[in-house]
């Protein structure tokens, strides 16, 4: 019976010492990234290259959308080697275009990686600045506060930003 009472008041002890308050705080990255040249930098150079992608994708579709419409056109005049020749031609091209699409834009295409190479240095700065004041602050779990943060409130007392600001070196 004295086993069962030691065993009862070892669990209530221990769930007791685990339900103390833990120390919450959160960052805004995107508010720290607009703060970094560098970022706006490496962001800038991303949007040249994904207009000039985009312009080159747009000339493919236009070139497919000017085949077929030739088709259209003259469909009536080929004979059926020259119309079988075409469709294959305006398939290809739409092809090629596709391809072209998924390359470029496309789940872990170029763009993708490129974002990957140039954006994710700021991130992993922010993240161990943030691991640092937290650390620093006894802080057991800090969010990042974006934009497609499922929180609804966040109290400003809670925000660490301007500690994390402070670690980079930042206004």
């Amino acid at each position: 019976m004295n086993t069962m009472k030691l065993f009862v008041t070892a669990i209530l002890f221990l769930s007791f010492t685990g339900l103390q308050a833990q120390k919450i705080a959160y960052v805004e990255s995107q508010k720290i990234l607009e703060q970094m040249p560098e970022y706006k930098k490496a962001k800038e150079e991303i949007d040249r290259q994904k207009d000039t992608w985009q312009k080159e994708m747009q000339t493919k579709f236009n070139q497919v959308e000017v085949l077929y419409q030739n088709y259209v056109d003259y469909e009536a005049t080929y004979s059926d080697q020259v119309r079988k020749q075409k469709q294959e031609e305006i398939f290809d091209a739409e092809k090629k275009a596709k391809e072209f699409k998924e390359e470029k834009f496309g789940y872990e295409g170029e763009l993708f990686r490129l974002q990957e190479s140039k954006l994710k240095p700021f991130q992993t700065k922010i993240y161990e600045a943030a691991k640092k004041v937290a650390d620093e602050n006894g802080y057991d779990f800090v969010f990042d506060k974006g934009p497609e943060t499922p929180w609804i409130y966040m109290s400003p007392e809670h925000d660490i930003t301007f500690m994390v600001n402070e670690k980079l070196s930042l206004e």
